[in-house]
C-alpha cells in the first residue's frame, strides 16, 4: 500500500501537468472566445490543480510554511497569464509586471528545492541543512537573476557586462545577508564560550 500511494503521488501530478500541456497546446484554451466555456473552466481547475498535486506532497513531507500556497498562486497565474493574456512582444506594464512576478516566484520554488537540495547533500552542520528561510532567500535570488536577464532582454539592453554585473549584485547581496544572519549566532556561542570557561563571572552593571 505505501508503494501505491508513492506511485500515486508521482503519478498524478504528472497526469495534471499532461492535461495542462494539452488544453494549451492541442486544444488552445486560449482562443476561446469568453473566459466561461467548459473548455476554460477546465483549464481554470487543471492550472490550480497542477500545482497543487505536485507541490503539496512536498511541502507537507518538508514541513516548509506556506510553500504550496505560494507554489499555487505562482504557476497559475503563470499559466493563466500565458495562456488567456499572452504577453507577446510588446505587453503593457501592468502585463509585464504580474508575468514577470509570477515567473520570479514559479522559478523561485524549484530553485528553493534546489538549495535545499544542495544544503542536505554538502553542508555539515544540522542547522544549515534544515534552513529552510535560506534555502527560500537563495531560491528567491537565483530567480530574481533569471527573470533580470529576461527583463534585460525584453529591453534590448541586455550585453555579457550586464549579465555579469547582475549576477555580481545577487551573490554580493547573498554574502551580506549570509553575514548578517551569522553575527548573532557566532556573538551569543562566544559568550557561551566565555560563561563555560572556569573562574569566569557574567558581567555585572
Amino acid at each position: 500500500m505505501r508503494i501505491l500511494g508513492w506511485v500515486g503521488l508521482i503519478v498524478a501530478p504528472v497526469l495534471a501537468w499532461v492535461g495542462v500541456w494539452f488544453l494549451i497546446v492541442p486544444v488552445n484554451v486560449g482562443a476561446e472566445p469568453t473566459f466561461f466555456t467548459p473548455w476554460t473552466v477546465l483549464a481554470y481547475i487543471a492550472f490550480i490543480g497542477a500545482p497543487l498535486l505536485t507541490f503539496l506532497p512536498i511541502a507537507r513531507s518538508l514541513k516548509i510554511p506556506l510553500y504550496d500556497l505560494e507554489a499555487v498562486a505562482a504557476w497559475s497565474t503563470l499559466l493563466f497569464m500565458i495562456t488567456f493574456v499572452n504577453p507577446g512582444n510588446y505587453p503593457s506594464m501592468p502585463v509585464l509586471l504580474t508575468t514577470l512576478i509570477a515567473l520570479m516566484m514559479a522559478l523561485a520554488t524549484i530553485f528553493t528545492l534546489v538549495s535545499y537540495a544542495v544544503g542536505y547533500r554538502l553542508l555539515t552542520r544540522r542547522s544549515q541543512k534544515y534552513d529552510f528561510f535560506r534555502a527560500r532567500r537563495e531560491g528567491y535570488l537565483a530567480a530574481m537573476f533569471l527573470v533580470g536577464i529576461l527583463l534585460l532582454h525584453l529591453l534590448d539592453v541586455l550585453t555579457v557586462e550586464n549579465g555579469v554585473l547582475l549576477g555580481m549584485i545577487i551573490i554580493l547581496l547573498e554574502v551580506f545577508l549570509l553575514s548578517r544572519g551569522s553575527k548573532p549566532k557566532e556573538s551569543g556561542n562566544r559568550s557561551v564560550d566565555r560563561l563555560a570557561q572556569p573562574g569566569s563571572q557574567p558581567e555585572t552593571s
